[in-house]
């Protein structure tokens, strides 16, 4: 779905090791972040909700080759049709997640026709963020 400041699409998760059992996933694009995107799920128990943002060229990049070194790593599935997210949290295990690269592309379409690449810099008041930056750290 694309709306005038967002894009929010709908998405089937598989865990590597746990592949019988698909969880409900939102990737989200908004104007107000231009360089990032939302991936939420919930867990395979159901009992939380994850929330990860990163960087919308990492999973741009990742539909051809594998990327990534951090929280985040973005790489296409042995099995065609098929992207691989690795999320590596704070505490616990890394754990990789399939996910259509179809949808997965068809989302960075709408959020690439919302803001361009390379003009993600326009929607971003850098004034105001240096404002905030500077508020956080004046006494």
């Amino acid at each position: 779905m694309r709306r005038s400041s967002e894009v929010v699409e709908g998405l089937t998760l598989w865990l590597a090791d746990l592949p019988g059992y698909p969880l409900a996933g939102v990737l989200s694009y908004t104007k107000a972040d231009p360089y990032a995107v939302r991936l939420m799920f919930l867990s395979a128990d159901g009992g939380e909700t994850v929330d990860v943002t990163f960087g919308r060229a990492l999973l741009t990049d990742g539909l051809q080759d594998p990327v990534g070194e951090g929280d985040v790593m973005v790489g296409p599935h042995e099995a065609d049709g098929y992207l691989v997210i690795t999320l590596r949290p704070e505490h616990g295990s890394p754990y990789a997640l399939y996910g259509s690269r179809k949808r997965i592309a068809a989302f960075l379409n709408n959020a690439y026709r919302l803001v361009p690449m390379g003009r993600e810099y326009e929607g971003v008041d850098v004034d105001a963020a240096i404002a905030a930056l500077l508020r956080g750290v004046t006494p």
